[in-house]
C-alpha cells in the first residue's frame, strides 16, 4: 500500500499567512475610512512619552479656518475641508493623487488624558495636537 505523506504543519503555515494578510488589510483602512460622501482621510501618528501623548495629523493644505477638532469622551474627531490651490477653468490632468474636499477622521486616544489641557498648533502642513497624560489614582502597597 502505498504511503501518502501530509506536511500539515505546511498547511497550517499557508493558512496562518493568509489570516495575518486578512487581517492586516482589514486593519490598514482606518476608522471612519468608509463613507458615503467619498471623502479623503488623513494619516495621522499617535504616540506618548512621561507626560504627554502626541498626535501628528498630515493636513497639508487645510486652513484653520476649515478645520474642526472635537474630543468625546476619549475620541478625538477631526473634520474639515481641503480645498484645491489653484483656481483652473479648463482642466486637463495629466496625474492627480492629491485628494481634495471633505474629510472626517475619528481616533481613539489610546491613554486616559486631561481634556482640559489640551494644545493644538498647525506647523508646516501638520496639525500638531498635545494632550496632558492624566494621573492615575495607583499607589503602592508595602508589605510587611
Amino acid at each position: 500500500m502505498p504511503v501518502i505523506k501530509i506536511s500539515i504543519s505546511n498547511e497550517i503555515d499557508n493558512i496562518r499567512r493568509e489570516f495575518k494578510e486578512i487581517m492586516d488589510e482589514l486593519f490598514r483602512v482606518p476608522y471612519g475610512a468608509i463613507t458615503a460622501s467619498g471623502s479623503w482621510i488623513p494619516a495621522i501618528d499617535i504616540y506618548a512619552d512621561s507626560t504627554f501623548v502626541y498626535l501628528v495629523a498630515d493636513l497639508a493644505g487645510v486652513e484653520t479656518d476649515n478645520l474642526e477638532l472635537v474630543l468625546e469622551g476619549q475620541f478625538l474627531r477631526m473634520s474639515g475641508n481641503r480645498k484645491p490651490p489653484l483656481k483652473i477653468k479648463e482642466k486637463r490632468f495629466f496625474q492627480m493623487e492629491v485628494e481634495y474636499g471633505p474629510f472626517e477622521r475619528i481616533v481613539r486616544i489610546p491613554l486616559p488624558i486631561d481634556s482640559e489641557q489640551i494644545k493644538a498648533r498647525m506647523e508646516n502642513g501638520l496639525l500638531l495636537v498635545r494632550f496632558n497624560k492624566k494621573g492615575t489614582d495607583q499607589m503602592q502597597i508595602r508589605i510587611r
